[in-house]
Formats: structure tokens, sequence, C-alpha cells
């Protein structure tokens, strides 16, 4: 396991420097442009101006994307037919196998987002004399390292619940989606009878991000509004985000090596038809979706609802790979469709 660690690490550089180099210039290039709207002081006019650097939100926005990137090279052998009974024939197992994989992954991102961070905090340092508390913003990098975890372990296992690549791309895609219905659902429906208006709060992003903006806000001295960020109010919704979606990943890692000791070679290239794949994905975007809709628009609006039912129908098309549903799939969409309109306009009866 340590010499296939060491393989990777040497033959994979230039991948892991040139996914770096890109989002790294465009965050420093960013910087260098923006910096007069977070620090400009002129002795001349006594003109002072400096605001929160928020411009670092832009690497973070950078690695929730690069995180998928990294999923899909580092779990693909195990999803190409051509390649997995190579890759099973080496001498190790096929736990120390994906270990090495998602470690090598892991060692990645966390390279990436290391010299993207810190190649604009250096920047961004010199451009303000050192006026802001860079210490705080190194908080904030730290505190992302363990969030990228959370979520890279959450997308691993989704993409490996899929037989094929596009099947796992799709998986990670409609996981996201349903977040966001989910939470449009519950931010608008439930709990807005108790003035919470935590939108997101049902994505695995939430956390890390409030967080993120908590350390930007702090790293301004002299700042009489720090509101911003985790206060009392959103406080219980990052503890629980947090919370619910590290239980997650954690089930997720675990239950990558066990399914990947007993899965059969043959199924690779085949039909997904996991569980945790379109089966459910489908059905729970369509009912949280119809839901979002009707809260935005106080009634049913046919054209989207068409337009969620295609998807839903289309995504099951891309399952069966054939136009040929099976009863168990038109059900799969029709139901929460129906499901969802009948509720709504029970909720808004009595609102």
């Amino acid at each position: 396991m340590k010499n296939y660690l060491i393989y990777l690490i040497k033959t994979k550089w230039l991948q892991t420097l040139i996914i770096a180099f890109i989002p790294t210039l465009i965050f420093v290039l960013s910087i260098m442009v923006n910096i007069r709207r977070f620090y400009n002081i002129n002795i001349v006019s006594y003109y002072n101006h400096y605001s929160a650097p928020t411009i670092f939100f832009t690497a973070l926005i950078f690695m929730m994307i690069i995180i998928p990137i990294i999923v899909i090279f580092r779990m693909s052998i195990f999803r190409n037919s051509k390649d997995v009974d190579l890759y099973y024939s080496l001498p190790i197992s096929r736990k120390n196998l994906l270990f090495t994989q998602l470690l090598f992954g892991f060692i990645q991102l966390v390279t990436i987002w290391s010299v993207m961070f810190l190649s604009g905090l250096l920047v961004f340092t010199i451009l303000s004399n050192g006026y802001f508390y860079t210490g705080m913003l190194l908080l904030g990098y730290l505190t992302v390292i363990f969030y990228i975890a959370v979520i890279y372990g959450i997308t691993s296992f989704l993409f490996l619940r899929g037989n094929t690549i596009v099947d796992g791309i799709a998986f990670i895609i409609i996981f996201n989606t349903a977040c966001l219905f989910i939470s449009w659902f519950f931010v608008q429906n439930i709990f807005r009878a108790f003035s919470l208006t935590e939108a997101f709060a049902y994505n695995p992003y939430y956390s890390v991000s409030l967080i993120f903006q908590h350390f930007i806000y702090y790293s301004l001295p002299n700042q009489t509004n720090l509101f911003r960020g985790i206060n009392r109010e959103n406080i219980a919704a990052v503890i629980l985000n947090t919370s619910g979606f590290t239980l997650l990943s954690s089930l997720g890692y675990y239950l990558s090596f066990k399914f990947i000791k007993n899965e059969k070679t043959e199924q690779i290239g085949r039909i997904s038809t996991s569980k945790f794949g379109y089966v459910s994905l489908i059905p729970i975007n369509l009912f949280f979706g119809i839901s979002s809709i009707y809260f935005i628009t106080l009634s049913v609006t046919w054209v989207p609802v068409s337009v969620l039912a295609a998807a839903g129908f289309i995504g099951f098309f891309i399952m069966r790979r054939s136009v040929r549903l099976r009863w168990i799939d038109v059900i799969s969409v029709i139901a929460p469709i129906i499901l969802s309109i009948i509720m709504m306009n029970i909720i808004h009866a009595y609102n």
C-alpha cells in the first residue's frame, strides 16, 4: 500500500499541479484586480476604505468544484471495465486499493487548497500592507480542510454507487440538487413558523461557508459590524449541519469499504440499480422540487412541473439505457409529484 501511494505521488504530481495552477492563477489575479475594494488608504486625501476580504470566497467556491473532479479522477479506476481487472490483480487488497486512492485524493485536495489559498493570502497580505488579521484567515483555511474531508467522503460514496462513470457523476449532481430542494422546502414551509430563515442548511456546504465567512469578517481590525457568520441564531443550525454531514460522510467511508469488498466486477458497466442512486434520488428531487416550485408561485405551475417530470423520466431512461421503463420507474416519477401537490395544498390551506 505504501509503495502504491508513493507510485501515485510520483506519477500524478503533474495532474495535481495542473489542477492547482488554473484556480490559483484566477484567484491571485482576482485579488490583484479587486484589492482596492477591500483596502484603499490614501494618505494625501485622508480617504480610508477597508472592508472584509470576501474575495477569499472565490477560493472556497473553486474547492467545492474541484472536489468532485478529484473524486472522478481517483475513483474512476473502479468503474472502468477495461482497467478494473488489472487493478484488482495487483498484490494489494481491494480495501487497501480503495484506501490508497482515497488517501491520495485527499492529499491532492489539501495540496490544491493550500497552494491556492496560501498564494492568495501572501499576495493579499503584501498588497494590504499586513493590515488584516492574517491569523483569522489561516483559521478559516484550516477549518476548510476538515470540511473537505467530509464532502470528499460523501462525494466518493455517491460516485462509487454507480456502475459506470456517467452514473457516478449523475449521482453526485442529483444528490446536490436534492439538498437544495430539501433546504427550500424546510425553510419556506416548516421553519417559517419559527422565524428561522437559514436557507440551504440541509446541504454539506452550509457550515463551511458560514464558518469561513465568520473568520473572513473577523480578519478585519476595528470591525464594528460582526453580525456576519456564526451567531446565536444560526449556531444550532451549524452544529446540526456539521454533525449530520460528518456522520453521513463517516457512514459513506464505511460503506464504501464494505461494498468494495464484495463487489462483483461483472456488474461494472451495467445498469446502476443502487438504492443510493437513481432509485431514491429521483423521487426525492421530484417531491421536494415540486414543493419548492409551489412555495415560489403559491400555485401549481405546470410548465416547471412538466420539466421536472420530464427530467425524472430522462433519469430513468439513463438508468435503464432504454426508453422502455418498468412500471416501478413510472410510479417513482408520478407518485412523488402527486404527493407533493397534495401536501402543498394542505399546507397552504392552513397558512
